[in-house]
């Protein structure tokens, strides 16, 4: 990336950003789940798009499972280690106006379609200046392994599913602290990241419609930036002996405008996001161990 295209990326980024962080930790034995992210928008967001939708997002920890997996084209099957995050997502209220009797009315044009819920995740080490980029991807046999021996242990537990399966109309909106019916599980998995990795960020793109368009600068071509889940995270561990309990939170998950192509973004320093009375507080390196008994739920 160049100089000059970073130093546009950046206050474009800045300012497109969430106010506040809006993350919380979770109590232990909260399911699992260790932070969340709460559905918030600003005025300024909701009179741009009206229409605009915000999914409560909970997070268990980032870990990993070595499974065997079978190579499509020799059949042969072979252990490897696969990085996943299990996640639930909830759409909240935004505190929208309602529609009245006095509200004009299109009888015109068909109602349009229910949203979908259609979530992308990317996971970018960042170790030594060198950037690598992986891809949740659908691998049935290691999210029957991981499942089965890790996360749906309970008789009656709920069905985690895979980026393709979870596809469907987005809920309706709801305040239930619990919403049976209403809830979206699922499980995001990466294969081949690097084992030397010890930085790296978790983009989620779905969870939200909220978009901006702007422009490339120097030129007329359109950029849009989709509102985008950011958590970061590092270890301490090594290639060698990878411990699953290693991980760490940098921080907590935001909500900031990004652009569909992450390479735009390469080299730009991780933005603050915390409300100005937070600023001057060091982020918290979380440890993912301290949870280990949560996560085992």
């Amino acid at each position: 990336m160049s100089i000059g295209t970073r130093a546009w990326v950046l206050p474009a980024l800045l300012a497109a950003v969430c106010a506040g962080t809006c993350g919380t930790a979770l109590a232990q034995g909260d399911g699992g789940f260790v932070t969340k992210l709460r559905a918030t928008a600003t005025g300024e967001e909701l009179s741009r798009q009206p229409g605009l939708w915000v999914c409560e997002v909970s997070f268990k920890p980032m870990r990993y499972m070595r499974v065997e997996v079978t190579d499509p084209k020799t059949g042969k099957k072979t252990r490897e280690l696969i990085w996943y995050v299990c996640y639930k997502a909830i759409n909240r209220p935004l505190g929208q106006k309602k529609a009245t009797d006095i509200d004009p009315v299109n009888d015109y044009d068909p109602a349009p379609s229910k949203p979908f819920f259609v979530p992308e995740f990317t996971l970018v080490t960042d170790d030594n200046g060198v950037q690598k980029t992986y891809h949740d991807i659908v691998l049935p046999e290691a999210q029957v392994a991981i499942l089965k021996e890790r996360e749906q242990r309970k008789a009656g537990g709920p069905r985690y599913r895979n980026s393709v399966e979870v596809v469907g109309p987005i809920p309706e909106a709801t305040d239930a602290e619990t919403a049976p019916g209403q809830t979206i599980w699922g499980i995001a998995m990466f294969r081949g990241v690097d084992p030397e990795a010890d930085h790296f960020r978790l983009f989620m793109t779905g969870f939200s419609n909220g978009y901006k368009l702007t422009k490339l600068p120097g030129s007329d071509e359109p950029l849009v930036l989709r509102r985008t889940i950011r958590q970061e995270y590092w270890r301490p561990g090594d290639g060698i002996d990878q411990n699953e309990f290693e991980f760490r939170l940098k921080g907590d998950p935001v909500w900031e405008y990004r652009p569909d192509d992450l390479k735009l973004t390469e080299g730009v320093e991780a933005i603050d996001t915390k409300p100005a009375a937070d600023k001057d507080k060091p982020a918290e390196e979380k440890p993912a161990e301290e949870k280990n008994d949560a996560a085992n739920n």
